[in-house]
């Protein structure tokens, strides 16, 4: 059995992997910097400890992920549009699902305890596994062919 001491430096909570990579690298940029946000955020909720302190955090995260979707979600559904990509309406509603619950959440960041946050920490582990894990591979044929037809120089693989 191994025994953890407080030196150790934490294990990333999301691991950022070739896997996640759409190759697009405006794209792929903002999903690393997403899971770097869900990384930092998870290390400061555990560094901190208390509420008072996740406070700042949760805050300063909420703030990263609301504007991550603007720019972001802006990005990708103008591709999408762009391809045609028949899952459009619901690939935005999933989009619109992730930033009503950051609008949620950081309207009662003030109030928030540290289960909470870790909540909301596993809500974006989880959300960035599924969305940029599998909900982002289903566009792709799409995309992949309108900009091989563009011969847009975005694309890259």
């Amino acid at each position: 059995m191994v025994v953890k001491t407080s030196f150790e430096k934490p294990a990333e909570f999301i691991q950022w992997n070739e896997r996640y990579k759409v190759g697009i690298p405006v794209v792929d940029a903002q999903h690393e910097s997403l899971v770097n946000l869900c990384n930092d955020f998870y290390k400061s909720i555990l560094k901190n400890g208390s509420a008072e302190m996740c406070r700042d955090s949760v805050r300063e995260t909420l703030e990263k992920c609301l504007n991550y979707a603007v720019t972001h979600f802006q990005e990708e559904e103008r591709l999408m549009q762009a391809s045609s990509y028949a899952g459009f309406w619901d690939h935005k509603a999933a989009h619109d699902a992730f930033e009503k619950k950051c609008r949620e959440t950081y309207g009662r960041f003030s109030s928030i305890t540290v289960p909470e946050a870790l909540k909301f920490a596993y809500f974006l582990r989880d959300w960035i596994l599924t969305h940029i894990g599998h909900d982002d591979r289903l566009y792709l044929p799409a995309l992949i062919a309108f900009l091989k037809e563009n011969h847009s120089s975005q694309f890259q693989k």
